[in-house]
């Protein structure tokens, strides 16, 4: 059985074989306007399939060299795509070129902003105070950032009910969070790797009463209306002061979850 350090130099070098069988293929494109545009291409399409590769080894890297390793993917990535940009300007690129750009963009989002996010599959959650679990984590190296929702405050099915970034699973802190944080929300949720965190906006429409809708968002996206419902729980390895539960939010009536790109 290969070991990891084999497995990658065994893809790589069928990476470089497929590379160079399609570099010897575009020879043969017509001389047309869009032909040569296709050879022109060729570089930077092999650049930007190089580095979404790549971008799947990043957190594989020494943490000394994790930030170098991200700058130089994101780097490349402006240069590969803004080539491709110059080669087909004032002319519609083709839709698998756009996507090869748009794969290398989410490649690195997930390198470099992914994580793990419990989702709520019960009907609803309502998580305790996380005081004690944060000490735990804390105590045991965690060193990364974690999200958990606003104590004694519910989530409702399919909400996104944490987020964990930053954390190597396979050493002491990262496996202790991937058993304990389930169990600090309970039964129902289940988790899974994801390239961006998600936040859960509870909106209003005090006309109607209150609250109408939990948003689920990026938690990057531009300023979303509503109360953010994940609070960071620990940043950077440093514990956030977390407010006690508000007595009577736990009776709020069940609400429809809803999703935005």
């Amino acid at each position: 059985m290969t070991d990891d350090h084999t497995d990658r130099a065994l893809t790589w070098a069928a990476l470089l074989a497929k590379w160079t069988e399609f570099a010897q293929s575009a020879l043969a494109l017509p001389n047309d306007e869009e032909g040569g545009r296709l050879k022109e291409a060729v570089p930077s399409i092999i650049g930007l399939q190089a580095v979404t590769h790549a971008c799947a080894e990043i957190r594989d890297l020494p943490e000394a060299e994790r930030a170098l390793g991200e700058d130089k993917a994101d780097m490349l990535i402006k240069k590969h795509a803004g080539e491709l940009n110059t080669i087909w300007r004032g002319e519609q690129m083709p839709e698998a070129i756009v996507e090869l750009v748009e794969d290398a963009r989410l490649a690195f989002r997930a390198a470099t902003e992914g994580g793990v996010e419990w989702v709520v599959e019960g009907e609803s959650l309502i998580a305790p105070h996380p005081g004690e679990l944060l000490g735990a984590l804390v105590e045991a190296g965690f060193s990364g950032d974690l999200f958990l929702p606003t104590p004694g405050v519910p989530l409702f099915q399919n909400a996104p009910a944490a987020f964990m970034r930053g954390v190597d699973i396979e050493t002491e802190a990262g496996g202790m969070a991937l058993a304990h944080i389930p169990l600090f929300l309970g039964d129902e949720v289940s988790g899974h790797e994801v390239p961006v965190a998600r936040q859960v906006y509870r909106q209003f429409d005090f006309s109607k009463g209150g609250p109408v809708r939990d948003l689920v968002q990026p938690m990057d996206a531009a300023l979303t209306p509503g109360q953010p419902l994940l609070i960071p729980a620990i940043l950077a390895g440093e514990v956030q002061p977390i407010a006690l539960p508000i007595p009577g939010t736990e009776h709020q009536k069940p609400l429809p979850v809803e999703f935005e790109a």
